[in-house]
């Protein structure tokens, strides 16, 4: 969930998430992950995206689909984060996590429903049930960064900090550095829910569990101040309370502890009784009436004219005005919080953080103890994932989740952002749970930075790294319309460098072509067009807008309609390019445990798995190459083409030789669609002889290796939805060849040859015939459509004896036994007067004399029958008839 956004954060309520306890390490001699043969044959599916309708059903479709999805080859079902999410989060999933132990069991949801967004509890732990009886493994979605939607304020001191916890320097508007530091501030940090009240280590979340929060909208003036800034503060009522500091106009409500306060302090959007406190529950009324002049002005706008019309007005509606007014107040929202406006297409500024800290400005928080030392900030309640406290929390919450749920690991989000410290303590909680070696237990980290690589090998490779730099390679090679890397750099940028025959000794990794926040990111793109926004510039005088305060759901959806209709596009504005390529590369490659994305196969934000994308067939296709031919070692080689002389550039084949003849695939990847070349694969001598056919179905063809086990492959690009340059998957052929040339299909009509720069053929190895065809006609019984995208006839004389193959280019095509009408255009004398004229090639005369009279002889025709026949014209146009050439001379 790196860079993700959930709501908008004008009533940001967030919550904390903890990490484990113990100080732990795994010794290089046991490595929890291997790369190996256990590893190459696990495929993770993805079974969610963000943009899924709320029709909580999903957990009962999936359990259906088990047996299915492990035919298409699938081994790990990575499920979406399936805690309850905050009500007010913008696609209401689990990565807006508000109770990480409400996994559908308890009435939180919208108009207190107990289902979450996929399902109930029951219904989920039934669904990883049917799975596991299906041979699948499940993983849950670990979000241990952040939580959000906490209910209750608690009084925090904050300075306004980056995503490092540096003090912020505004790059998208002022440029200055930030001048609230070691401010007062109500951030919403207390609660969790019944989930985690029923079985928490932590029972309810407090401001001491985290580090800050992102901009939650309070505003730095919502505390109530005197003329000299300093704040009002309520204890309780006097005399016990001396400590009270309050404006004059509350003696009456104090006395009677009638005053709404957060941590003493007394916030704008706070009531009190106003009249009658000690006798009447009445009156309770804004403290805003007595405390902002604007406030005042703005109901008499609205038709309170006084404080007694406010007293005795109806609250419902003074409620109302009374939230629009706040919201329209820079000091009481986001519009004092300093902003950055980055409006990168996450939906999410990162630079948006407070970091909590003492009155005096020091903080409490070891901060960026991450895998990076860097970026502890994401978004929401940032948990202090180094308080020791938190720790056993985090333990005890993955505890609970595998003993509860039975989920075989985790995909753990967003694993850039917190303590490294979480991810030890999951390599514990999983080596606890299925012993030492973990390969068919798999946990994988989300992490786009590559200090994860070296964080995973100095600990004994406790979970799988995200190989990130070899999504970004596909997409620069092979997901934009103009490729902006060399195609032979998916194979040198990412974890695993597999030039030629790749590396020893890899890092146990998984990767993937698209994801949730991948799509997201893509819809937002969308929507930023469609909002007028362009992100991270600089907007200096002018007013700059925000994408999460023009968020909605009309102009989400027109998005999506847009996306999905760019996918079904050969030229493609914000959908990636190339996806069933990138797709074959990822499914056939070594020492990668490959993921798919449900939003590649199913439409995004349609009923759980009812509609497919234009992917879903090449896709599967892929599955099943993967899980039966994509064995043995790599090779991945780099080709010169006749777009490119420098190999690699726009054509690469990557070759799995199998472990036996009936296993192993040749993958040619081409992203020029001029491409029209042909290249050697070598796919050893174990296949030699040996006939191949494209599992994708793009090719036809059957294509042969030699006696060497060298395939011949003619790579012509072509350009369409699903492909921009060329895609082939060749794999050991189980069928019968077709032949080259296609079936023979009838065709049953009479030809002339009139080019006699096409040769007859004995075979289509093309062994020339000895045969003068040109000016004679044939029947053409059959023709063919070869592979090399020309049809040739298979010619038959008027004895019907077999002559050859010729072009069908070579050949007019005639009415009959004639054959076609050649033009002549000659002038002839009738010489002979034992021929006679003919009406039509039926043989019926016409009474008509010719001989010694001269005609325009336009057309002849070269009969099957060996003659040759003349259209006769007089002077003055008139056809006269048919006359075998014999009987003429030319003038």
């Amino acid at each position: 969930m790196e860079k993700k956004f959930f709501s908008r954060l004008s009533i940001l309520i967030f919550s904390v998430l903890l990490v484990a306890g113990s100080i732990s390490y795994f010794p290089k001699s046991a490595k929890a992950y291997t790369s190996g043969t256990s590893l190459d044959n696990r495929v993770i599916f993805q079974s969610f995206s963000l943009y899924m309708p709320y029709e909580s059903n999903m957990y009962k479709i999936l359990s259906a689909k088990g047996n299915e999805l492990k035919d298409w080859g699938i081994t790990d079902i990575w499920l979406p984060p399936a805690y309850r999410s905050f009500n007010k989060a913008r696609y209401m999933e689990g990565y807006a996590i508000a109770d990480r132990y409400d996994l559908g069991e308890f009435n939180q949801g919208p108009n207190n429903t107990r289902p979450t967004k996929y399902g109930t509890s029951d219904e989920l732990k039934s669904m990883v049930s049917v799975l596991h009886a299906n041979g699948l493994k499940v993983q849950e979605d670990l979000v241990p960064n952040q939580v959000l939607g906490l209910s209750k304020r608690e009084a925090v001191y904050v300075t306004r900090v980056d995503q490092n916890g540096n003090l912020f320097k505004n790059p998208y508007t002022t440029g200055l550095t930030t001048q609230i530091r070691a401010n007062l501030y109500l951030a919403y940090t207390k609660g969790g829910g019944e989930g985690q009240a029923k079985y928490g280590y932590i029972k309810e979340w407090n401001k001491k569990y985290f580090n800050g929060t992102s901009l939650q909208g309070q505003g730095m003036d919502r505390v109530m101040k005197d003329s000299k800034g300093i704040p009002y503060r309520y204890f309780g009522p006097k005399p016990n309370n001396r400590k009270n500091y309050l404006p004059s106009w509350l003696d009456e409500a104090a006395a009677a502890n009638k005053i709404n306060t957060v941590d003493t302090y007394l916030p704008v959007d706070g009531w009190y009784a106003a009249k009658d406190a000690s006798t009447s529950d009445n009156y309770w009324k804004p403290m805003l009436m007595n405390y902002d002049p604007g406030y005042l002005k703005y109901m008499k706008s609205h038709g309170y004219s006084s404080v007694d019309d406010i007293l005795n007005g109806d609250n419902g509606q003074i409620a109302s005005l009374t939230d629009a007014y706040i919201a329209s107040q820079p000091g009481y929202g986001f519009g004092s919080e300093e902003r950055s406006f980055k409006n990168d297409h996450s939906g999410s500024d990162n630079q948006d953080q407070f970091l909590f800290v003492k009155k005096n400005g020091t903080t409490f928080h070891n901060l960026n103890n991450t895998i990076s030392g860097q970026n502890q900030f994401l978004l929401g309640m940032d948990i202090d994932n180094g308080n020791p406290t938190v720790q056993k929390e985090q333990i005890h919450w993955m505890n609970w989740l595998l003993d509860t749920y039975h989920f075989d690991g985790f995909r753990i989000d967003a694993a850039s952002h917190y303590d490294k410290q979480v991810l030890l303590d999951e390599g514990d909680v999983m080596k606890q749970h299925f012993g030492s070696h973990l390969n068919d237990h798999l946990s994988y980290i989300e992490t786009y930075e590559s200090a994860g690589t070296n964080f995973e090998n100095a600990n004994g490779n406790p979970q799988l790294m995200m190989d990130y730099a070899l999504f970004y390679s596909l997409q620069n090679a092979l997901g934009k319309n103009s490729p902006s890397n060399s195609l032979s750099t998916i194979a040198t940028n990412a974890v695993v460098n597999r030039a030629g025959a790749g590396t020893a000794n890899p890092t146990p990794n998984w990767s993937f072509v698209n994801n949730h926040d991948q799509e997201k990111n893509r819809v937002n793109k969308i929507m930023l067009d469609q909002y007028g926004i362009k992100p991270g510039i600089h907007y200096g005088t002018s007013a700059p807008k925000a994408f999460q305060d023009l968020y909605d759901k009309k102009t989400e959806a027109k998005a999506l309609d847009i996306y999905e209709k760019d996918m079904e596009s050969t030229v493609k504005t914000y959908a990636p390019s190339n996806v069933p390529s990138q797709y074959a590369y990822i499914l056939t490659n070594k020492d990668t445990v490959p993921t798919v994305f449900y939003g590649d196969l199913y439409k995004t934000n349609a009923s759980y798995m009812s509609e497919h994308t234009p992917y879903y067939d090449t896709i599967v296709k892929l599955l099943k190459v993967r899980k039966n031919y994509a064995y043995g070692n790599q090779q991945v080689t780099n080709y010169k083409s006749n777009t490119s002389g420098t190999a690699g550039k726009d054509l690469i084949s990557s070759v799995r030789y199998g472990k036996d003849r009936n296993t192993g695939v040749a993958t040619v990847i081409g992203n020029n669609p001029k491409t029209d070349t042909t290249i050697k694969v070598d796919m050893g001598t174990r296949h030699a002889n040996q006939l191949f056919e494209d599992a994708t179905g793009f090719h036809n063809e059957k294509l042969s290796t030699d006696s060497k086990g060298i395939l011949t492959v003619h790579v012509k690009g072509t350009q369409n939805p699903r492909v921009k340059g060329y895609l082939g998957v060749w794999i050991p052929s189980k069928k019968a060849a077709t032949p080259k040339q296609g079936p023979a299909l009838q065709y049953g009509k009479y030809v002339t040859v009139t080019n006699k720069h096409y040769a007859v053929y004995q075979d289509f190895n093309w062994k020339k015939k000895n045969v003068t065809a040109v000016n004679k006609t044939y029947l053409a019984k059959v023709q063919y459509h070869h592979s090399n995208g020309s049809t040739y006839l298979s010619l038959y004389d008027g004895k019907g004896k077999w002559v050859g193959y010729i072009n069908a280019k070579a050949v007019k095509t005639g009415s009959g036994k004639q054959g076609a009408a050649i033009q002549y255009g000659k002038h002839v004398k009738v010489t002979s007067k034992n021929y006679a004229v003919y009406q039509n090639f039926n043989w019926q005369k016409k009474n008509i004399r010719a001989v010694n009279k001269t005609y325009l002889a336009k057309y002849i025709y070269y009969h099957i029958n060996g003659l040759s026949y003349l259209s006769l014209y007089d002077n003055k146009g008139k056809w006269i008839g048919y006359i075998n050439a014999k009987a003429v001379k030319s003038k």
